[in-house]
């Protein structure tokens, strides 16, 4: 009982306030989710366990469609039991917003929980709805909170923090499930990577970091299972022929140019405030730190182009037609049109916006280290979803393959501001009104989720 005790007096402190009004928004977003008919859990996966035993269904999916076999075993199951598939949904969305802000030190927890569940509150959580509540929980959310509790062993050795047994296997279970979607298996290979470098560069005895070790290893034979699978090859033939038959022409740039136009094209048109919260916290900390008229220039171009090409389309069309017809088809240079100027303008303003981002970032960065970790943790998200230009249902997929991208760029700000808190109290004002916009936001996103998770 005492240690019942010690653990309620921890988790209700006014810190973790946050976490909690984060739990009652996730529980009346479940309360109103109606999974469809129509769904992909519905219509398929609840059904194949009366044909198959799950070693034979899974055998027959490797083969023949995907390689996502840990997913599917849970996702055959949970279709099955609706009522249990909610009650883990929730748990399993509180679970990532404790497991976003546990990333950081204990003595910056208060800031990154407010900071966590103010991104994760902004999401359009509608986005996951697409080919259903179900089926995109499993392949997606439960992905991510899993995959980002694996990376708490890594967290733990670079704080200086000793990792128990039993807490290194449950981060190693976890980076099993996660690994096993292909978008969260490129962030675990590259994170875990990148950690077990910095570790061997600063000597730390392997036996401290094992786990991250074999984490790493995990992610790298999914990674192969994910290339050599069979039944992934087969699915993108299948594909190419239902979807896009001109995919199977494009070379590795077609595929790159395609991915890369259509990732920023979402970034800056689709009204998503979590980017625009991003590009504002970078702004504001440039301005505070630096008085450089350029500097301050740069920092409010991603700012201002998201702005104009959110809420003025309409004159952008009137004024600038041939502008917006170019950016309304997403026009990037391929196979057909590399010869054409225009092929360019959209590439080039996608690269002066993230241009200036990296501008801001040399600005508001103190060492080469921080500035370091932070374009690689950028780089690392805008690759998650450029990648899509790899596949040919990447219009199919819809906006439920930003989440991870969206997700890195909530932990690139909160790690902003968690490093820059102390600049930002100076500047009482201005953390005020950081604080009033980012409630404004989150305000209206969760009025907005509320009305869209109850619609199918």
């Amino acid at each position: 009982m005492k240690r019942v005790r010690e653990i309620l007096r921890t988790i209700t402190q006014k810190k973790y306030l946050p976490l909690w009004a984060f739990a009652l928004v996730q529980f009346i977003y479940h309360i109103f989710m109606r999974e469809p008919e129509s769904s992909d859990a519905m219509w398929f996966f609840s059904h194949q366990l009366d044909a198959y035993s799950l070693k034979d269904y899974l055998v027959v999916r490797y083969h023949t469609w995907s390689s996502r076999f840990l997913i599917e075993g849970v996702l055959v199951f949970i279709s099955r039991h609706v009522l249990l598939w909610k009650i883990l949904d929730y748990l399993f969305w509180v679970f990532l917003a404790w497991a976003f802000a546990w990333l950081f030190p204990e003595e910056k927890r208060r800031v990154a929980c407010y900071m966590s569940v103010g991104f994760l509150l902004m999401y359009p959580v509608w986005d996951l709805r697409t080919a259903g509540w179900i089926a995109t929980s499993a392949n997606y959310t439960w992905v991510l909170a899993l995959g980002v509790f694996s990376l708490h062993g890594a967290a733990r050795v670079f704080y200086g923090k000793k990792t128990p047994f039993p807490l290194a296997l449950l981060y190693i279970l976890a980076a099993c499930y996660g690994a096993n979607m292909e978008q969260m298996c490129a962030v675990l290979l590259a994170v875990n990577f990148l950690a077990v470098l910095f570790f061997v560069y600063k000597k730390i005895n392997w036996k401290k970091y094992w786990h991250v070790i074999v984490c790493f290893f995990v992610s790298l034979g999914e990674i192969i299972f994910i290339l050599t699978c069979p039944g992934n090859a087969l699915r993108e033939n299948q594909e190419i022929a239902n979807w896009m038959p001109r995919y199977a022409s494009f070379d590795i740039m077609d595929k790159i140019c395609l991915g890369f136009t259509e990732t920023m094209q979402h970034l800056l048109n689709s009204g998503n405030f979590m980017f625009l919260m991003f590009a504002v916290i970078t702004a504001v900390l440039v301005f505070v730190k630096s008085e450089d008229l350029w500097h301050r220039f740069f920092a409010v171009v991603p700012a201002a182009v998201n702005f104009v090409l959110v809420f003025f389309q309409g004159m952008l069309e009137k004024y600038v037609p041939s502008f917006w017809e170019l950016f309304r088809e997403n026009a990037y240079a391929n196979g057909t049109n590399y010869q054409l100027g225009q092929s360019y303008i959209l590439i080039f303003l996608y690269l002066f916006v993230l241009g200036s981002v990296l501008i801001s970032l040399v600005v508001v960065c103190d060492t080469w280290g921080e500035l370091t970790a932070q374009c690689y943790l950028l780089v690392l998200g805008l690759a998650t979803r450029v990648v899509m230009g790899f596949t040919p249902t990447i219009y199919v997929s819809k906006e439920r393959t930003y989440l991870f991208f969206y997700m890195i760029l909530g932990v690139s700000a909160t790690w902003l501001v968690v490093n820059n808190i102390a600049v930002l109290r100076e500047k009482r004002k201005v953390l005020e009104a950081l604080q009033i916009l980012g409630g404004c936001f989150v305000l209206f996103c969760v009025l907005f989720g509320l009305i869209q998770t109850g619609s199918v």
